[in-house]
């Protein structure tokens, strides 16, 4: 895991102590909503969709954890019952590392503490940036940020990128419907922006996805 790079021999010791790997098929619940947390998951294989309930009731995507990343921070650190709940994407493996340990771990390693609160401090900036393209942003700005923001964190050459979820969960995480996606992406195809095979996106022209985002974000306001 990443995060835990540079942890020296004790620290790793007292997190392995009762760590143990869980395994959940496609759509199974890691843990519901308003459930006492156990510890922090990080995700070893497969995927998992951090979910919450909208103010009309619906279930929305609010992220999606993909392999290298952890969730339950925040039942770790505040012991509060957890607001949203959380369902695999496909055959997924994770490694539950319990509440005490990962606080004991804490507490031995400052510098582990600070990957810790770095880590949160950019999903709170991720998840900010994604309410404001979302909230106002037409369909094509939401897809087109959205495809950028994957193509930085892949660092592919070759503008090849992998949806971490199937396409109606990445229409959730944007506040679109899936039928919204699928017209976006059929535009932006016959455009010759991408291709779309399943889950996999190959950007042709990643400098008109980003004129389409920069527009967007120059256009008066009535």
């Amino acid at each position: 895991m990443p995060i835990l790079h540079g942890c020296d021999d004790a620290v790793l010791d007292a997190l392995e102590h009762e760590a143990r790997f869980v395994r959940f098929g496609s759509g199974a619940a890691v843990f519901e909503r308003g459930s006492v947390p156990t510890g922090l998951f990080f995700v070893f294989s497969g995927g998992v969709r951090l979910m919450s309930q909208c103010p009309e009731g619906r279930s929305k995507v609010v992220e999606i954890f993909e392999p290298g990343g952890m969730f339950g921070e925040i039942g770790v650190f505040t012991g509060q019952r957890y607001r949203t709940w959380t369902q695999a994407i496909g055959s997924t493996v994770l490694v539950h590392v319990p509440r005490a340990c990962m606080l004991e771990a804490v507490a031995m390693d400052n510098a582990l503490s600070n990957r810790m609160l770095g880590a949160v401090c950019a999903r709170i900036q991720r998840l900010i940036d994604s309410i404001s393209s979302t909230a106002s942003g037409t369909a094509s700005v939401r897809v087109a940020s959205y495809l950028l923001e994957q193509l930085e964190r892949t660092l592919r050459p070759d503008g090849c990128i992998i949806l971490p979820a199937p396409k109606k969960a990445i229409a959730s995480l944007l506040n679109l419907t899936p039928e919204t996606l699928s017209r976006v992406l059929r535009t932006m195809m016959e455009e010759g922006v991408l291709t779309v095979g399943g889950r996999r996106i190959h950007i042709r022209n990643r400098a008109q996805l980003a004129q389409m985002v920069a527009a967007e974000a120059v256009a008066p306001t009535a």
